[in-house]
Order: C-alpha cells, then sequence, then structure tokens
C-alpha cells in the first residue's frame, strides 16, 4: 500500500468515525459568531479588519552584525494589514490576511525592502467535523534567525489540508497535511550561497490529540512526521519524527500559554555524511499574572535547525527567555526581557574515521529589553524602550557582535 493510499483510507476512516459521534458538538460556529459581533467595518459579506503597525522606529548601531568596525543608521519599519473574513451563514469562514513589511534605512538603502505576506484559510463546519484548508505565501529580506546576518530575499510557500474531528465532547483529534518550500536568492555569507544550502521542501503530517480537562485546561499530544528535500545539496535530505505531549491555558486562566515538550528521531539519507540526532525537543511559552498587575513569563524552545554552512549542515538551537510585565496604573506599564539563544552546530562526518573533526562550535545570542509603554487601547501599546544583542562563538571570532537599538515600537496596531 503506497502512502498516497494510506493517508486517504486515514481520512475516509475519521470521516466514518465523525458520523457515528453522537455526543460531540464544538462550539466552531463562535467564531463566525464572532467576526459578526467583533468586526466593525462591513459591507455585504465582507467584513474587513485593517490595522498599521509600528514594529520599529529609531537607531539601529549595527546595521550588518559585523565584529569589525560597525556602522549605525536611522531606521523604521511599519506594516500595514488587513484582515478580511467572508462567513457563510454558520457553515463556514473563509479569511484572508494580506500584509507588508515596508523597511527603510535612512543610509544605507541596499538594507530597505518591501515584505508582502498573505494567508488565506478557509474553514468548513460540519456537526461533529471540520475541514479546514491554508495557503500562506511570503516574500521577505528579514534575517530567518540568529545564524544569517545578511538580509537575503527568500520566498516561502505552504498549503496545508486538514480536518478537526470530535470524538467526544472533550476530545478532539486533529490531522492534517503540510507542504512547504523555500527559496533563496543567490546571497553568500562568507562565501557560502544560501539558496545551495537552505532551498528546502518539507512534507509533513501532523496528528494532534486535546483532550478538554477543563474549561481553561487542554491536555494534549502531538505527533509529527516530515521529510526534508534540498534542490542544491540532496546530501542534507532526511526523515524525522517527533512525539510531544504538552498542555495549552486558555488566555482566561491565571496561567496561561502553552508547554509542549517530547522527543525527536531526525534520520539523515545519507548517514556517512551527516550525523543523526535523537533527543528532547520542546516549545513552551508560559505566562503568569501576580495580583492582576504583575505577569510574568517564560519560554523555552530546542529543536534541530538547518544551518547555512556546508560542513556544519545543522545545529540544535537551545533558546530560553524570561519576561517581566508591570502595569502602572490603567495604561501605563513597564516592561523587560531577556533571552539566550544558543546554537550548537554539528559537522559532518569525516570520510577518514581516523580523522578528529574539528572543535564544535557553539554560538551564543544574549538579547535584553526594556521599555515603558502607554496602551493607545486595550489590544494596542505604544512604547519606548531599548534592546541589545551580544554574540559569542567558541571558534570563529569574527562572528561575534554588539548591537544596540533605540526607538518606538507599537503592538497591537490601530
Amino acid at each position: 500500500m503506497t502512502r498516497i493510499h494510506a493517508r486517504r483510507m486515514t481520512i475516509a476512516a475519521l470521516i466514518v468515525l465523525a458520523a457515528g459521534a453522537a455526543d460531540a458538538q464544538p462550539k466552531w460556529t463562535a467564531r463566525v459568531d464572532e467576526v459578526r459581533q467583533d468586526v466593525r467595518l462591513h459591507a455585504g459579506p465582507f467584513y474587513v479588519k485593517p490595522s498599521v503597525i509600528l514594529k520599529e522606529l529609531g537607531t539601529d548601531s549595527n546595521v550588518f552584525n559585523a565584529a569589525g568596525e560597525p556602522v549605525s543608521d536611522f531606521t523604521f519599519t511599519v506594516t500595514p494589514q488587513a484582515e478580511t473574513f467572508v462567513p457563510v451563514a454558520r457553515r463556514a469562514l473563509l479569511k484572508l490576511t494580506t500584509a507588508a513589511d515596508l523597511v527603510y534605512f535612512a543610509d544605507y538603502d541596499s538594507e530597505r525592502s518591501v515584505d508582502p505576506q498573505i494567508i488565506a484559510r478557509a474553514e468548513g463546519y460540519l456537526t461533529r467535523l471540520m475541514l479546514f484548508g491554508e495557503a500562506a505565501y511570503l516574500n521577505t529580506r528579514q534575517r530567518p534567525n540568529y545564524e544569517v546576518d545578511v538580509r537575503s530575499r527568500h520566498v516561502e510557500d505552504a498549503i496545508t489540508l486538514g480536518t478537526e474531528l470530535a470524538i467526544t465532547s472533550r476530545l478532539l483529534l486533529t490531522v492534517q497535511g503540510r507542504q512547504s518550500e523555500v527559496r533563496y536568492d543567490a546571497d553568500d555569507v562568507l562565501g557560502t550561497a544560501l539558496q545551495r544550502t537552505l532551498n528546502n521542501q518539507r512534507d509533513a503530517v501532523q496528528v494532534t490529540a486535546r483532550h478538554l480537562l477543563t474549561s481553561l485546561t487542554t491536555l494534549a499530544s502531538r505527533f509529527d512526521v516530515f521529510r526534508d528535500r534540498f534542490e542544491y545539496s540532496p546530501v542534507r535530505d532526511s526523515r524525522s519524527y517527533r512525539v510531544m505531549p504538552g498542555v495549552e491555558f486558555r488566555p482566561q486562566a491565571l496561567l496561561n500559554g502553552s508547554a509542549y515538550v517530547g522527543y525527536r528521531k531526525f534520520s539523515p539519507d545519507h548517514q556517512e555524511v551527516l550525523p543523526d540526532f535523537a533527543g528532547l525537543v520542546a516549545d513552551l511559552g508560559l505566562s503568569y499574572t501576580l495580583l492582576g498587575a504583575t505577569t510574568f513569563g517564560a519560554t523555552y524552545r530546542r529543536d534541530l535547525t538547518y544551518s547555512y554552512e556546508e560542513l556544519q549542515p545543522f545545529f540544535i538551537d537551545n533558546t530560553v527567555g524570561a519576561s517581566v510585565r508591570r502595569a502602572l496604573g490603567a495604561r501605563f506599564d513597564l516592561m523587560g526581557g531577556v533571552d539566550r539563544h544558543r546554537y550548537d552546530y554539528q559537522r559532518t562526518l569525516p570520510a577518514d574515521a581516523t580523522v578528529p573533526n574539528a572543535p564544535q562550535q557553539v554560538d551564543t545570542t544574549w538579547s535584553y529589553s526594556a521599555s515603558v509603554g502607554y496602551r493607545l487601547r486595550p489590544e494596542t501599546r505604544l512604547g519606548f524602550g531599548v534592546s541589545y544583542w551580544q554574540r559569542d562563538s567558541t571558534t570563529r571570532q569574527f562572528r561575534e557582535y554588539d548591537n544596540l537599538r533605540v526607538g518606538i515600537t507599537m503592538t497591537g496596531g490601530f
């Protein structure tokens, strides 16, 4: 039996099971009601929610993240965005999100860019079954992570199809398939072409079971299987599976967010060249509000990420962070945070086992931030603050840099 045939049989079995689920009826249609009640701009069947977000306005002390002689510049990034909804009775909801980052640098026009993004999603509601599909497109020059310092144009496409089944009134099962692709321009970093090492396609299947323990707490278990294929570096091709049990808290809970911790097995197609990986992975983001005025936040992420470097094809990303927000009356607040991003690089295996590998590279990036803010609306915060980044490397001093940014940000938008 082929994999495609097996997937079709699985989806068919879920549909049959949905027809027999007698006591399950989740409130998917409440999403339609929320759109009609909360979105004020309305014309015919269209409900439109426009906004403008100021992501950054100020000075950047190290435009190119350079280790030698950094250069500074005035910069801003503003993002106009529109969410358009089309409810179809109480049986379906269509949503189109369009946005574009407008990035400006006063002196270094090579760093200016327009980065459009489009996400189209459709949901259909049956009595005990929701069907959904999503197509996403991103064309950007923003850095993908703390490893790549060049602002290189790249395009990300993704298509997702899936279904959510209410087995009982408290037990939900979600099955989705996703195909995504990343394509870089011919820019290079330290002599390595990004399109050669990072252009890839991923085929993935995810199964998630959720049990509604209380009205605010959900126990979950997520299982992923995916295959990565690289257009110009097939030696990087691999298969992986990931098992991650977790818990989710709704925003109304005293402790809110989600925490997933589990196991990943990474199996390269060319095991004579790439090392395998098996171990802990995590995706955690939680916050706790004390006495309604002080909110403490914590984040932790651990997973495998592909590198742009030829001889160090991937690294283990260990990211941990903490933040605090203190309300000062009804509208003012103070915020501060610190994050550490540790990248443990894994080298290709030597052709001769008697030849030792070079010392392992570990890059560590610290980021610190502090700001004072004013709430223009409950969901809109205008803040003035500073942020500072510092990266160290165990093997490459030319990778080390400092960066200080001072300016204004606005989250939530108008």
